[in-house]
């Protein structure tokens, strides 16, 4: 989600037949976009060495995040993230902050702050505010958003492989 800027469920409800891994790209469809338009997202080099390890780890699934537990949902559950990352900081209900828990440097964070994180990192990489927008997939506003129907693909491959670029060395 930091190196894409897509919302949870488009991304915990992905399926594999999404995703054109050669051509580097996810074409999301409209059914699945909170604007309710399909988006073609382009995947930078990073992007695609995690799609290629879920890929295995996805065991053959149709989904790229499948549910791991008997469920009526095909996918992953859509409150596994926000659950992982309160378990992560000791703060899962019944459970006390652990002695060797080393997130006590880090402010307690949600999963849309990582989305938020994704556009103030492309904001202070230089990545013009409406090429940053559009990797969020959200519209651009007033009359631009009327006259403007340039998809800025291009600029976006740019702009989250310079994301990408930044974020490597931190993983």
């Amino acid at each position: 989600m930091v190196l894409l800027g897509v919302r949870k469920g488009e991304l915990t409800e992905a399926k594999w037949i999404e995703f054109e891994l050669k051509d580097k790209v996810w074409r999301l469809p409209k059914e699945r976009s909170k604007s309710n338009v399909a988006i073609d997202i382009p995947l930078p080099d990073l992007a695609i060495e995690w799609l290629n390890e879920l890929k295995v780890r996805a065991c053959g699934s149709d989904y790229v995040f499948p549910n791991r537990r008997s469920s009526n949902m095909p996918h992953m559950g859509k409150d596994t993230l926000n659950r992982a990352i309160s378990k992560l900081f000791g703060r899962e209900p019944g459970r006390a902050v652990q002695p060797e828990n080393k997130m006590e440097d880090l402010e307690h964070f949600t999963v849309h702050d990582l989305r938020r994180t994704c556009r103030s990192m492309l904001a202070s990489l230089g990545v013009p505010g409406h090429v940053a927008e559009r990797c969020l997939n959200h519209k651009l506003k007033g009359v631009e958003g009327v006259y403007n129907r340039h998809d800025y693909f291009d600029e976006r491959r740019e702009a989250l492989s310079l994301l990408a670029n930044r974020l490597y060395p931190l993983i």
